[in-house]
């Protein structure tokens, strides 16, 4: 047997205590404040105007700071600091002080955003930086040398960024690699980027908008601090509009309604409040499970919205950390229906009838809500169910109400939109497997020591630095097969590409899994790697309706293979702007999007080869 390296004797270590099991217990929920329902209306995301700039020709050009400011998260609190994004213009910043301002963009028309770190050097939640992450396990040398952070890194750094376009179809430059942050004191990360002139707080990025009608959503993706940055406010959407959703007798202005959905917790001041210890001596501030208490929609907490009698179209996002949505309307004594017309990627390929729907973390949903006739004073409470971990549960930690709209008087003349079951969507051709296809099998464990202390977690058992091992061809489809070892739901995002789900399978997780770490700790060998068909159980099972059409991210269910197929196409470069060209090899990622998952090591880089 060949000598093991520093890595892989640290994962053997690191997962001789793992179980095809959860990650233990969720920290406490830490809600120490309770609320009045329903008595904050929705704000309504702000959209700027694109500008221009002689530098980008033929471009949309935004610019988009980070600050720090006061927010106001319900009408009984103080307000507390957040971040958000604003954008610059003539007429002043566009922001709310939390979250960020929809950008709106045209198909096939490109968008700069210069993103500025205006953040100040020390984090809103600086108690809860584990700088631990950054590094590999106590104990075990770093590797490569120097470890992953530069020389002159402090030991309290300040605050690292980077955004990325969760969905785009975008050269690598700009998608917000882990790697390629940036702070406001001039640090950068080893793979900083950008794509045009800026200041050392500074990064620009170009996007191609190549997509048909869509909401993507752009977050913050630094390296091991994801999960407090998106907390405490980075986020923001991204719609995309063509002229097939045009022509579509769709809801729209003030009947169209973006809403992002998170859970938070909230101190008696006002301020955001996250757990700065966790279960694990390995890194003494990460919770490898953590849901908060209060639903926050588009930042406040428990709100209502004055609707109409008429027909709506929510664009839902599911922007908590960890939490899963299991969505229904309840209308009295019965759930109201409504009408699923679009996931991820864009527009389904026919209204789907449903009661109730699943929202996985970065999901986004195009809803038709139809409250045509509604009697005025009629009160529809958007409820939840979904278990906490999801889907075993066994941390109690409801969520059962999330918002309420109120129905009034018709105020804004006839509703000229269609019935959703009359709507007549795009055909949606579902990519296919074919012979020949090649198929890649990515194995998630959740790793514990000897003792039962969560360690990382993992795919394929590699760690995010450890050379690339995964390297698709361009124009080609394959493929991907998701084998989940752990206890919980990971919802699985592939940067780049649109794909959709093939099947789910059972399998003998256990006996699997003793399998494939013996087969780690012999080195390994090729020819002896466990194969998964003698552990396969019962029949395949096609998608759910509601999983049907574009997706980016998908469950991999617990004891399942998740296989999904996916075509690996890369953007051209834009014209008139520099350094877009995607490059040979194409750096992207893959990880699950669990936010404390993300930022301790499941996640993993793959490269297209044109």
């Amino acid at each position: 047997m060949r000598d093991l390296t520093r890595r892989e004797f640290a994962l053997l270590a690191a997962g001789a205590g793992a179980a095809a099991a959860g990650l233990g217990r969720a920290v406490p929920t830490g809600g120490e404040v309770r609320l009045a329902k329903w008595v904050d209306p929705v704000p309504m995301l702000p959209i700027p105007s694109p500008g221009r700039s002689a530098a980008y020709p033929g471009a949309d050009y935004y610019e988009l700071t980070m600050r720090q400011r006061p927010w106001r998260f319900h009408r009984d609190l103080p307000p507390g600091q957040a971040w958000g994004f604003w954008a610059e213009g003539d007429g002043g910043p566009v922001g709310l002080g939390y979250l960020g301002p929809t950008l709106v963009a045209r198909r096939d028309r490109p968008v700069v955003v210069r993103y500025r770190n205006h953040l100040p050097t020390t984090h809103l939640l600086q108690s809860a930086v584990d700088v631990t992450l950054w590094r590999n396990l106590p104990g075990v040398p770093p590797d490569p040398p120097g470890g992953r952070m530069p020389q002159n890194f402090p030991a309290e750094p300040a605050v690292w960024v980077v955004p990325h376009l969760h969905g785009g179809f975008d050269a690598p430059q700009s998608d917000g690699y882990p790697e390629a942050w940036f702070t406001p004191d001039g640090l950068h990360g080893p793979a900083y980027a950008t794509v045009g002139n800026a200041r050392s707080d500074e990064v620009v990025y170009a996007y191609t908008s190549r997509q048909q009608a869509t909401m993507l959503w752009y977050h913050d993706h630094a390296m091991a601090i994801t999960r407090l940055n998106i907390y405490a406010g980075l986020a923001g959407l991204y719609l995309i509009r063509d002229a097939f959703e045009e022509g579509l007798p769709l809801p729209a202005g003030a009947f169209e309604v973006p809403l992002i959905l998170q859970d938070r917790n909230l101190t008696p001041g006002g301020a955001l409040s996250y757990p700065d210890k966790g279960p694990t001596p390995y890194h003494p501030k990460w919770n490898p499970n953590f849901f908060a208490a209060v639903p926050v929609v588009n930042g406040k907490a428990y709100p209502y919205l004055d609707v109409e009698p008429r027909r709506y179209r929510l664009r839902l996002l599911n922007g908590s950390n960890q939490r899963f949505f299991h969505l229904w309307f309840q209308d009295g004594g019965r759930r109201r229906p409504f009408w699923l017309i679009g996931t991820d990627g864009g527009f389904r390929a026919e209204p789907l009838r449903l009661t109730s729907v699943l929202l996985p973390p970065a999901n986004r949903l195009d809803v038709i809500l139809d409250l045509t006739g509604t009697p005025a004073g009629t009160r529809i409470t958007m409820m939840n169910d979904a278990a906490t971990p999801f889907p075993q549960g066994g941390k109690n930690v409801p969520m059962p109400e999330i918002m309420q709209f109120r129905v009034g008087t018709a105020r804004s003349g006839p509703d000229r939109s269609a019935p959703p079951d009359r709507l007549a969507l795009r055909p949606v051709t579902p990519l296919r497997p074919t012979p020949g296809l090649a198929h890649r099998q990515f194995v998630i464990t959740a790793n514990r020591d000897a003792h039962g202390k969560s360690t990382h977690l993992a795919i394929n058992q590699r760690f995010f630095d450890d050379p690339v091992e995964d390297f698709p061809k361009e124009g080609t489809t394959e493929i991907w097969e998701y084998i989940n070892t752990s206890g919980d739901g990971h919802p699985m995002h592939v940067h780049l590409v649109q794909f959709h789900l093939l099947n789910r399978q059972r399998f003998g997780a256990p006996a699997y899994l003793a399998a494939y770490q013996n087969w780690i700790s012999r080195g390994r060998p090729p020819e002896s790697r466990p194969g998964l068909g003698r552990y396969l159980k019962g029949p395949v099972l096609p998608p759910a309706a509601e999983e049907e059409g574009w997706k980016d991210t998908i469950i991999a269910y617990p004891g399942m293979v998740t296989r999904i197929v996916l075509r690996f196409d890369l953007p051209p470069p834009i014209d008139g702007i520099p350094g877009t060209h995607s490059g040979n090899p194409a750096t992207y990622i893959q990880h699950c999007h669990m936010l404390e998952h993300e930022d301790n090591e499941i996640m993993r880089p793959w490269q297209i080869i044109s």
